[in-house]
């Protein structure tokens, strides 16, 4: 797959054949900071690279471009890459999803279905006017005729990966390979169904999913859409667990965002891993909790002790019920998958207390009951609502009720889902189970989260 990195070393392979007198000024005359002659002569690789590291993705398809241009066939591998790189910018659909997908498309799938095989990569490619490797033919149409049909001498994962080089086409390419595949000339209704649920197992790592677009003489046609984005940035420090005195929090690198805690360090928990596209699992936090406790060395007791951990830090009773349930219901069948439920997370942080600010709060709702980190940026966060979200004592209060909504508003359009429950429906964890259990399941199933097999 091309990334940023290919794109840099195929710009530093051009310019590097440049005599490194004259390398500063080419650097400038493209934009980039010139240094001096005698850092170039120590090595005019790494001269490039310094000077392309950390500028982004536009700014080196921009210059890539201008490069082809001013080198013409000195920049053969350089065209050629751009060529597999999509006007949006560098793949969205992995290769590793590529390779994926094909693996069990070998195996499982009869690719060309009702189609011949030249008959369907025509709905894809231009074979005829592709050239053909084989001097006796004279474009890829005759040529895959002759191997794939004739003599059977190549077999599917050469066709595709080696002579048609599907793993490193534009995404625009091979979503139409994906979206011809399941087409219904190529593919009865039935095959449909089965084909389209092994694509999405893959496709949704990278955030697509194939979904019913429009109909054919009554026949469904599918197309690849990309899931709704979910919150835009990344987690880079999850404070969560909190409870009691609200901790006191120093920035300690403002160029790493890396804070540390200086007081109150005990009453939350700090986990600053690198959380991936596919979201923080039970597991996770798990492997978290063991390098930090050490002298646990079974994996049932770290596991144990992370969760009494959380659930003795819970502020009420309708929590409890919550959290005990989520594992009551799901951990035996989810196993793995099963996503972590992270206790008490600070959304905002806010050093003063509102009493501090004189009444005036600047962060409405510094904490999250709950809070669900899935794939593809998606974060749910649940809240369980005691009469303190819309009254003062014992008298209901439209204010209180209204920052509460308003509050809603604003994270959802950040990107988050919310949901709420009433105190009053958990207050008993038998009655309790039958509607969590619906719930819970619903929304893995909406996030295409499943249990073990």
């Amino acid at each position: 797959m091309a990334n940023i990195n290919d794109l840099i070393d195929g710009i530093t392979i051009i310019l590097s054949q440049e005599k490194a007198y004259d390398l500063p000024n080419i650097c400038t005359k493209y934009g980039l900071e010139n240094g001096d002659e005698q850092e170039a002569f120590r090595s005019k690789r790494v001269y490039i690279q310094r000077r392309l590291k950390g500028k982004d993705q536009l700014f080196l398809l921009d210059l890539a471009k201008r490069i082809m241009d001013d080198y013409n066939d000195d920049a053969k591998d350089l065209s050629k890459l751009l060529s597999h790189i999509s006007p949006a910018g560098l793949f969205s659909i992995s290769e590793i999803t590529r390779k994926n997908i094909l693996g069990e498309l070998y195996s499982k799938v009869n690719i060309p279905g009702r189609m011949d095989i030249v008959s369907f990569l025509k709905r894809i490619w231009d074979l005829d006017k592709m050239p053909s490797t084989d001097s006796r033919y004279l474009n890829a149409s005759g040529d895959i005729w002759q191997h794939m049909v004739n003599n059977d001498d190549y077999d599917e994962e050469y066709l595709f990966e080696e002579y048609l080089e599907i793993l490193t086409v534009s995404d625009e390419l091979f979503i139409n390979f994906l979206e011809q595949l399941v087409h219904p000339l190529v593919r009865e209704t039935y095959e449909q169904e089965e084909c389209i649920s092994l694509l999405n197992s893959h496709l949704k790592n990278d955030g697509f999913r194939l979904l019913q677009a429009d109909y054919m003489s009554g026949y469904p046609i599918y197309k690849i859409n990309k899931i709704k984005d979910g919150v835009k940035g990344s987690v880079k420090n999850l404070i969560f667990a909190s409870i009691g005195a609200k901790p006191d929090i120093v920035i300690s690198d403002s160029l790493n965002n890396s804070i540390r805690i200086v007081k109150n360090e005990d009453n939350c928990l700090i986990y600053e891993q690198p959380i991936p596209s596919t979201g923080l699992f039970w597991d996770d936090l798990v492997n978290w909790w063991k390098e930090l406790n050490p002298s646990l060395e079974n994996y049932k007791d770290i596991q144990v002790s992370l969760y009494n951990r959380l659930f003795n830090f819970l502020d009420s009773p309708p929590e409890k019920i919550f959290f005990k349930s989520y594992f009551k219901l799901l951990k035996e069948s989810y196993d793995k998958n099963l996503p972590a439920l992270i206790p008490q997370v600070y959304l905002h942080y806010d050093p003063y207390t509102k009493s501090q600010r004189n009444g005036q709060a600047y962060l409405a709702r510094q904490r999250m009951d709950f809070l669900l980190i899935l794939p593809n940026e998606q974060r749910v966060v649940i809240e369980i609502d005691g009469k303190q979200h819309y009254s003062e004592g014992n008298i209901s209060s439209p204010k209180k009720y209204a920052e509460m909504v308003s509050a809603d508003r604003d994270i959802k359009l950040q990107g988050y889902e919310v949901y709420r429950f009433g105190g009053y429906e958990l207050l008993k964890e038998e009655t309790s189970l039958i509607l969590l259990e619906d719930f819970f399941k619903r929304l893995l199933n909406k996030h295409e989260i499943n249990p073990i097999a």
